[in-house]
């Protein structure tokens, strides 16, 4: 079954219960605000951002509900259903995948995001009892490794039994619950993470970062010398903005340590 909810509902419900509802004793952060407030000359973003915390990079993906036993996971005897396909880029319409890879690589954390369910009502449901994050699986790029080609590929999963690379099925995620690495990654990045840390500098490195991974993985993507000018004389964010969505087809978070949380907790 086709999915009935779209990617930026999904996600607008995820960041905002990561954000104000996390029952992890950490701070969350968007990294863009709003576009309207950085538009604003004086906006308060344009030189620094007033949050140290490490950036959660997370793309977002539509569950397709799997309902038939004929399926190829079922018939293989490695899910049954009902379960959920997470479809992924295919490599003949963008290295989308292969970035997130190179992203990962260069020590950033990076997830895909993918929710357990996939109609508005069930939607409705975990956003309204603030469990959109305990409803969703999150996988890394380097769980899935590189694509062997450029065809089809997904993730099928089911809570509680696993995940599995197909379209030759490949288990890449055991029973243990998807938050179990997901969380640990969130409350001891700070540690060793590289931070945003209020200066121009910080924003800077993870903008040139980002260009270098879009420069050295498509070969076609090069800016005449004006172009490249223009988007240097933009603010570094404005640079983070565009390359994440252009080519990463990635939001950001900052992450960072709440110590008032902690403190509850003990």
């Amino acid at each position: 079954m086709h999915p009935d909810i779209s990617e930026f509902s999904y996600g607008y419900a995820l960041t905002e219960e990561l954000i104000h509802g996390s029952k992890l004793p950490l701070r969350a952060a968007p990294l863009f605000p709003s576009l309207i407030e950085e538009g604003r000359a004086g906006g308060g973003f344009d030189v620094q951002i007033p949050f140290i915390g490490f950036p959660l990079f997370l793309q977002f993906k539509l569950s397709h509900c799997m309902v038939r036993h004929t399926a190829a996971e079922c018939t293989a005897g490695y899910l049954a259903a009902p379960f959920y396909r997470m479809h992924l880029r295919p490599g003949r319409h963008s290295r989308q995948h292969q970035l997130l890879l190179d992203l990962e690589a260069k020590g950033k954390l990076v997830y895909y995001a993918a929710p357990e369910f996939h109609r508005p009502h069930e939607l409705n449901d975990a956003y309204l009892g603030r469990c959109v994050v305990d409803r969703s699986v999150f996988i890394k790029p380097s769980d899935i490794g590189p694509l062997p080609d450029d065809e089809d590929h997904h993730v099928a999963f089911r809570s509680g039994v696993g995940a599995y690379f197909c379209s030759e099925p490949r288990a890449i995620r055991g029973e243990d619950p998807f938050r179990n690495s997901f969380d640990q990654d969130l409350v001891a990045g700070f540690e060793y993470r590289s931070k945003f840390d209020g200066s121009r500098e910080s924003v800077e490195r993870l903008a040139s970062d980002l260009l270098n991974c879009v420069r050295e993985r498509i070969p076609a993507f090069e800016l005449r010398p004006q172009q490249r000018e223009n988007l240097q004389a933009r603010q570094p964010r404005f640079q983070i903005a565009y390359l994440l969505r252009a080519f990463f087809g990635c939001e950001a978070i900052l992450i960072g340590p709440d110590k008032k949380k902690k403190a509850d907790a003990g």
